[in-house]
C-alpha cells in the first residue's frame, strides 16, 4: 500500500512524499517505595505521511492502517502542503541521498519479550529495596520500560527501508532526609537491546541504585559550594551533558538557520582547545541513542562535530542540508509517527584523552570535582550555559577533601571549550535518557573526566 500511495502523491502533483509506518510493543512498570504506580503492556501502530508540494510541507498521521484511512491521510497531507505553499513565500527542498532498499533487525541477546513480567517487577523491586538499605533514604521511585519498534520507511524516490530496534531502560529517583535536610539523586541505566544492555560498563541497575543511594546520603552532610572562577574537573556524566547540551544543540542545523546558534558560520574555525574532539555517533553499538537509519531514510553515520578544537560540521536533515548546501548526515529523528522529523542528536560525547584521574587533580590547588547533572540552562544563540552538578567535592592541593552540595558551573560555551586543558583516559557513555525539543527521542552522552582550567563555579 505504501508504494501505491507515494506514487499517487506524485500523480497529484507532489514533488516528494514519504511514509513511515510503525508497530511497537513494550512494557512499563513503576514502583514508589512498595506501591505499584504503573504496570502495563501495550501495542500500537500507525503511519505518518509527509508531502512536499510547491516547496512546502504537509504532514498527517493516523493510527488506522487500513487502505481507506491511509489514502485519506495522504490526501489530507497533500491539501495541507498545497495550502501552505500558497500562503508562504519561503520554499524548501531536499538534498539528494542514495535510494536504499534495506532491512535491518537488531536482535537483542536477551530479548525482554522473552522475560516474564514478574522478573521485570523483581528488578524494579530490588532497586527500591537496595536503595532503602541506606537508613536515611526515605522515598524511592523506580521505573522500568522496554520497547520494540518496527518501522518501514518508503519514499517517492524509491527507497524502502525496514528496521527493528529494541530499547530497555530503568530509572530511579532517590530522596534522602536527615535532621531537616533533604537531598535527591536520579540514576538511569539501559541501552539499545534487551537485558544485555544492563551488562555494559556503568549501566547495571542495582549497582547504580546502590551508588545513587549512597550519594544521596553523602549530600545530606555536604557543605555549600565555594563561588568564583576556579578549576573544575567534570566526571563522565557531566562531561557528556556539556557535550550534548552546550555544544551538540548548537550544531543542530535548524538552530543554525534560525540564527539561534553561537556556531553559525564557524565551520573550519577553532572553537575549542586542540585536545577537544566531540562526536555524535548513532552507530555506537548498543548505546541508548543508536539507530540504523534516521527518519528520512538516511543511513546513520558517525559525525565528528569538533576535531582537535576545529568545528567540522553540523547535524543535518535532508531539508537543512539542502538549504545550507551541505551533505545530509542522518540526523533527522521523530518521536513517533505522529511527529515530523527534526534535526536531533544521538550519542554525543567527548573523545578520550590520555591522563589518569590523579594526573588531572595533581596541579589543582583549589577547585571542584563535579559529578552528574541536575539539569540547568543553555542559550545556544548567546552561547552560554549553566549546569547544576548532582554531587561534588572540594579539591585542595591535588586531593579530594570534602563533599559539596548545590554546585553549579557555567560560562561561555566557546570559552569553556578553549579552557579544557586535560582529558582523562577513562571514557564511558553516561546514563541514558531522552532529549526534549518539542519531541522526545532516546539519546546518550559521555566522555572521559575533563579538566577545565577556569570556570564560573557557584551555589546552584
Amino acid at each position: 500500500m505504501e508504494q501505491k500511495l507515494v506514487r499517487k502523491a506524485l500523480e497529484m502533483g507532489a514533488s516528494y512524499c514519504d511514509i513511515r509506518t510503525a508497530k511497537s510493543s513494550g512494557t512499563g512498570l513503576e514502583l514508589k517505595d512498595k506501591n505499584v504506580e504503573k504496570a502495563l503492556f501495550g501495542e500500537s501502530e500507525g503511519a505518518g505521511i509527509r508531502v512536499l508540494y510547491g516547496g512546502a510541507w504537509g504532514f498527517f498521521s493516523t493510527h488506522d492502517l487500513s487502505d481507506k484511512s491511509m489514502l485519506k491521510a495522504l490526501e489530507t497531507a497533500f491539501k495541507l502542503a498545497k495550502v501552505t505553499a500558497g500562503a508562504s513565500n519561503r520554499k524548501t527542498g531536499l538534498a539528494e541521498v542514495p535510494v536504499v532498499d534495506d532491512g535491518v533487525i537488531w536482535v537483542p541477546k536477551k530479548d525482554p519479550a522473552d522475560i516474564d513480567i514478574s522478573e521485570k517487577y523483581e528488578l524494579v523491586k530490588d532497586m527500591v529495596a537496595m536503595a532503602k538499605e541506606e537508613k536515611e533514604v526515605r522515598t524511592v521511585t523506580a521505573g522500568y520500560s522496554d520497547k520494540t519498534l518496527f518501522q518501514r520507511f518508503v519514499n517517492s524516490e524509491g527507497s524502502d527501508i525496514r528496521t527493528q530496534v529494541t530499547r530497555t531502560y530503568v530509572r530511579a529517583a532517590i530522596v534522602a532526609m536527615d535532621a531537616g535536610n533533604a537531598s535527591s539523586v536520579i540514576i538511569s541505566a539501559g541501552g539499545t537491546g534487551g537485558f544485555e544492555a544492563f551488562e555494559q560498563v556503568g549501566q547495571h541497575p542495582i549497582e547504580n541504585t546502590v551508588e545513587g543511594a549512597k550519594t544521596a546520603v553523602r549530600l545530606l552532610h555536604a557543605e555549600k559550594s565555594p563561588s568564583g572562577v576556579m578549576p573544575i574537573i567534570a566526571d563522565q556524566d557531566l562531561a557528556g551533558v556539556f557535550a550534548h547540551e552546550a555544544l551538540g544543540h548548537a550544531t543542530e542545523a535548524d538552530l543554525i538557520m534560525a540564527g539561534d546558534s553561537c556556531l553559525e558560520g564557524k565551520i573550519g574555525e577553532r572553537v575549542g582547545s586542540d585536545i577537544v574532539t566531540i562526536i555524535d555517533d548513532p552507530t555506537a553499538g548498543n548505546v541508548y541513542g543508536s539507530f540504523p537509519y534516521d527518519d528520512e531514510g538516511v543511513r546513520a553515520r558517525k559525525k565528528v562535530l569538533v576535531e582537535k578544537g576545529i568545528l567540522k560540521t553540523y547535524l543535518l536533515s535532508r531539508e537543512t542540508a539542502f538549504k545550507l548546501g551541505m551533505e545530509p548526515n542522518g540526523s533527522a529523528r521523530a518521536e513517533s509517527i505522529s511527529h515530523r522529523p527534526l534535526v536531533r542528536m544521538s550519542n554525543t560525547y567527548i573523545a578520550n584523552g590520555d591522563h589518569s584521574f590523579e594526573e588531572l587533580m595533581e596541579d589543582i590547588k583549589f577547585g571542584v570535582y563535579a559529578k552528574g547533572s541536575r539539569g540547568g540552562q543553555v542559550d545556544t544563540g548567546k552561547g552560554t550555559f549553566q549546569f547544576n552538578a548532582q554531587e561534588a567535592y572540594l579539591i585542595e592541593n591535588g586531593e579530594i577533601t570534602k563533599p559539596l552540595k548545590d554546585v553549579s558551573f557555567g560560562g561561555s560555551t566557546l570559552e569553556i571549550l578553549k579552557n579544557i586543558d586535560a582529558l582523562g583516559n577513562d571514557f564511558r557513555f553516561a546514563h541514558p535518557g531522552s532529549c526534549g525539543k518539542g519531541q522526545w527521542v532516546p539519546v546518550s552522552d559521555g566522555g572521559p573526566h575533563v579538566r577545565i582550567k577556569a570556570a564560573n563555579v557557584g551555589g546552584a
